[in-house]
């Protein structure tokens, strides 16, 4: 009798597991057949663009006027005038200041008297001495008379030469009263107002600055390793050369670009900071630029003809590294490690290593995406 009862349950239980196990495949299938009826994702993908790229370092920098000379006054007097207006342009030689010329005037006229005594003195000791010279010759003066006359001569050529020095002199100093501009350039305000008294033979004292800035010069330190990628100072570049030309950015508006070159490497490295000087030069034909700016300079050292971009935004990055999403020829998902380099304006970056020319990247959507998923590549028209 126990026999049948333990017979039933176990038939029981066997009825139940299969009934169970007919109703986990039924779900299964239906998963399996949910999942196949599942839309494909679509997913943006494009190829890698090729274009011509330019490495470039970018360091600060300041400007100074290709030339700047201090006016200085060096003779003593009244600043009498002031002829120009602060920060205009001037022309070479337009007078700006005069100092009280009046003292000058009456030294170079005391000299041009001094000159005309000791030449008149000279013509009379030449007179006499080349009398002597033919009275000795017959013995009809002493030896001693001509040796006197002849001194006489020789001190009356030398007092012309010291009186010729000495209007030379007062020539110079009266020269010195018009003080004028150097150069075509712009001029600082006055730094000595007019009527005050400046001694300026005794210590010389500056009246204003002139800037020659139609060209400027640009001021940098380059670290020493990266100066050794440049291209020599006077390499012969053609025009259309990458690398001739560096950039020069306004720090205070990086919208303000120039174009200029390399004109300059100090011939030592600093000992302090392991850096090399260099100077470039720009042209500045509007006044834009002011000595003592700031400014960001990029010096081009490589360019690399024909790489593969792609956005900056299509780049992940793991632990690992940097990355990109591909699709294969099944349309799935692969990732791709790839190695990076210089990132354009435009937002778009170099892959120097990891992808092909024809590889298809995904765009965006970077988060939606897994290795081993199937996708429907789209591209945008």
């Amino acid at each position: 009798m126990k026999k049948s009862i333990y017979t039933k349950k176990g038939i029981y239980l066997f009825l139940l597991l299969a009934f169970l196990a007919g109703g986990c495949r039924k779900e299964q299938g239906k998963k399996e057949q949910a999942q196949k009826a599942a839309p494909v994702p679509e997913i943006l993908v494009n190829t890698p663009e090729e274009e011509n790229v330019t490495y470039t370092y970018e360091y600060p920098a300041y400007l100074e006027a290709e030339q700047t000379v201090n006016l200085v006054a060096r003779v003593s007097g009244f600043l009498e005038k002031i002829l120009y207006t602060p920060g205009q342009l001037v022309k070479a030689g337009q007078l700006l200041f005069v100092i009280e010329p009046k003292p000058y005037i009456d030294q170079v006229k005391a000299a041009e008297s001094q000159v005309k005594s000791a030449e008149a003195q000279l013509a009379y000791a030449k007179a006499s001495y080349e009398r002597m010279k033919e009275a000795v010759q017959t013995k009809a003066i002493s030896e001693i008379d001509y040796l006197q006359a002849q001194s006489t001569y020789n001190s009356a050529l030398a007092s012309l030469d010291n009186a010729r020095a000495q209007l030379n002199t007062a020539r110079i100093n009266l020269n010195y009263c018009y003080i004028k501009a150097p150069f075509d350039g712009r001029v600082s305000r006055n730094l000595v107002d007019q009527a005050n008294f400046v001694a300026g033979s005794v210590q010389p004292t500056t009246l204003a600055t002139t800037y020659k800035d139609k060209r400027m010069y640009v001021y940098f330190n380059m670290a020493y390793a990266e100066y050794q990628n440049l291209p020599p100072v006077k390499a012969n570049l053609s025009p259309n050369d990458p690398l001739r030309f560096l950039t020069v950015t306004d720090a205070a508006d990086p919208h303000r670009q120039w174009k200029g070159e390399l004109d300059y490497t100090s011939p030592n490295v600093d000992l302090q900071t392991g850096t090399v000087n260099i100077r470039a030069i720009i042209e500045n034909p509007h006044e834009e630029l002011l000595s003592g700016m700031y400014v960001t300079i990029s010096v081009p050292y490589r360019n690399v003809k024909d790489a593969l971009l792609i956005p900056e935004s299509s780049i992940g990055t793991n632990q690992t590294g940097r990355f990109v999403y591909i699709i294969d020829r099944d349309n799935r998902v692969e990732l791709k490690p790839v190695t990076v380099g210089v990132l354009e304006s435009d937002g778009m970056r170099q892959i120097i290593s990891g992808i092909r020319r024809d590889d298809r990247y995904v765009v965006e959507a970077l988060m939606s995406v897994r290795p081993g998923m199937s996708v429907k590549p789209v591209t945008r028209k």
